[in-house]
């Protein structure tokens, strides 16, 4: 069984509503295709296989996957509306999203959008998305509306989705800080890695920064975190959305085969590869089945927390 809690769809009326704005990101049709303009010379085609869920359906066949999680495919939420404009977006794609789980039992499960455009309708719309429309998480953006995500002003949100429980899947934006990113050939390989680190820690890093957490002659004050770093860097998961077999081995022996998810960032980038990887991963057949789909069957169903990166 493969379960992919890394994988797309989109809101064609979101995408419709981009259409003709003054600022980026926007919506052009070109040839009767739509294209998101995400950031100068970044431009992200509407994809049918985002889209025609039929067609995502027919590669989840071929690439044996038994359930999709679901999320909005576009490196941006729809915070980037501001304001109410932004909430009541946010409601409108999760009820395209709950409205495609419905008609497909058992194949999908969701992943909400929220607007943080108004805190209190933020956390609302995260309690319904998880008491009414049955997703198992929430999807956030390493950055909001180019701010960094750990702003006071988005603290009650996140502190809300933590208390409720469930998974946060951290997808990168556009990052924040371009200088290197000479063009936006750069954004999705080198920026996109960058912009979610911002918000959480690479696995390759975990002995640096438990060192340079604790109290040392450079850092004399105490951290102001409850627990040691090394316990919130244990609630990081993982997913396998990757192109290096090196770097996945890395990833297993730092972290391990429990923290570690199938993805496949679908329709995006070689989707057919993570799954290559992990039949070549030096790991035991029953690890190779927690990374598949016994690790998201226990975070989804158990309200334990995951940041997928």
């Amino acid at each position: 069984m493969r379960v992919d809690v890394h994988t797309h769809f989109q809101c064609l009326d979101f995408i419709k509503h981009l259409h003709g704005r003054g600022n980026l990101p926007r919506s052009l049709l070109e040839g009767g295709t739509y294209v998101v303009q995400c950031a100068a010379g970044l431009n992200i085609p509407a994809f049918p296989k985002m889209i025609d869920i039929e067609k995502k359906l027919r590669d989840m066949e071929d690439l044996k996957i038994d359930v999709a999680v679901l999320s909005h495919g576009v490196p941006f939420g729809p915070d980037v509306l501001t304001g109410q404009e932004a909430e009541d977006w946010a409601k409108r794609i999760n009820d395209n999203l709950a409205e495609i789980i419905d008609r497909h039992p058992g194949k999908f499960v969701g992943f909400g959008s929220i607007g943080f455009g108004d805190c209190q309708q933020s956390i609302a719309e995260v309690d319904r998305c998880v008491k009414k429309l049955g997703f198992k998480g929430i999807q956030v953006f390493s950055n909001v509306s180019n701010k960094l995500l750990d702003s006071a002003e988005f603290a009650p949100i996140l502190k809300h989705i933590g208390m409720l429980g469930v998974p946060i899947h951290l997808h990168p934006a556009i990052p924040l800080n371009r200088v290197g990113l000479e063009g936006a050939s750069q954004f999705l390989p080198l920026g996109f890695p960058y912009d979610t680190s911002l918000s959480t820690f690479r696995p390759y890093l975990f002995g640096r920064i438990g060192t340079y957490s604790a109290p040392s002659c450079l850092f004399p004050n105490a951290s102001p975190l409850k627990y040691p770093i090394e316990h919130y860097l244990h609630n990081l998961y993982v997913d396998t959305v990757c192109y290096h077999i090196e770097a996945l081995e890395c990833c297993y022996k730092v972290i391990g085969a429990e923290q570690m998810l199938y993805g496949t960032d679908h329709p995006f980038g070689r989707y057919d590869a993570p799954a290559e990887l992990v039949e070549q991963l030096s790991c035991s057949p029953t690890e190779r089945e927690l990374i598949y789909h016994r690790n998201a069957e226990r975070l989804l169903n158990s309200r334990r927390m995951l940041i997928a990166v």
